[in-house]
């Protein structure tokens, strides 16, 4: 899982190649994304860190978002991955994901942090998944990695393939490790060496029990 060298590239996220788009992503996620400050931010897994990555904020703007989704389109073709959808945990996947189904002409889907209590009751919106369905699962970053194998395992209950867990920005050194445990191929654009910022680490009792978070909204 390594990610690229940090020169800049083409501001138009549909030219140049590959390498130049994830290049330009990484700028914008440091110049628009990256905060870090004297006091610690508490993280919602409540580790702390004085590095702060709001990807929804670098990506707030339409060219910026289809760049980040154009990226992730990327990644995915590089693995030799077919999928029909993609999607992760609400809301930290949303935008992204939402943007790679329309460019890259597949379905979205959404999976609630708990069931509906009405309706159909159920905790994936959007595309119907089931078995036949080939299915990205994305996050927009994971730190330890409790997010991302949520929606993984909500996935699987729909009966459809997870074809690639996929990731903008990885903090930590245990989400990896843990999707891969889960027979899972994983997919990261961009790892904390990127950002030259510290790994957050699973920390003590249940919450490294069943690992992972996405970073605070």
């Amino acid at each position: 899982m390594t990610g690229p060298t940090t020169t800049t590239g083409p501001r138009d996220p549909a030219a140049g190649d590959a390498a130049g788009r994830l290049r330009e992503l990484l700028v914008l996620v440091r110049t628009v994304g990256y905060t870090r400050r004297d006091e610690p931010f508490t993280l919602s897994s409540g580790e702390t860190s004085h590095d702060y990555v709001d990807l929804r904020r670098a990506v707030a703007r339409g060219p910026d978002l289809r760049l980040a989704a154009t990226a992730v389109l990327d990644a995915v073709a590089a693995t030799g991955v077919e999928f029909d959808a993609i999607g992760g945990m609400t809301m930290g996947a949303d935008p992204v994901s939402h943007a790679a189904a329309l460019l890259g002409d597949r379905a979205w889907f959404s999976v609630r942090k708990a069931e509906k209590s009405h309706g159909s009751r159920r905790r994936i919106e959007g595309a119907e998944l089931g078995p036949g369905t080939r299915v990205v699962v994305f996050e927009d970053t994971v730190t330890t990695g409790r997010s991302l194998l949520e929606a993984l395992d909500v996935v699987v209950e729909s009966g459809a393939h997870i074809a690639l867990a996929c990731a903008l920005l990885d903090r930590g050194d245990t989400g990896a490790a843990l999707v891969a445990a889960r027979g899972v191929e994983y997919r990261a654009l961009f790892t904390y060496h990127d950002l030259g910022i510290a790994p957050i680490a699973a920390g003590p009792g249940p919450a490294s029990a069943a690992p992972g978070e996405r970073a605070p909204a």
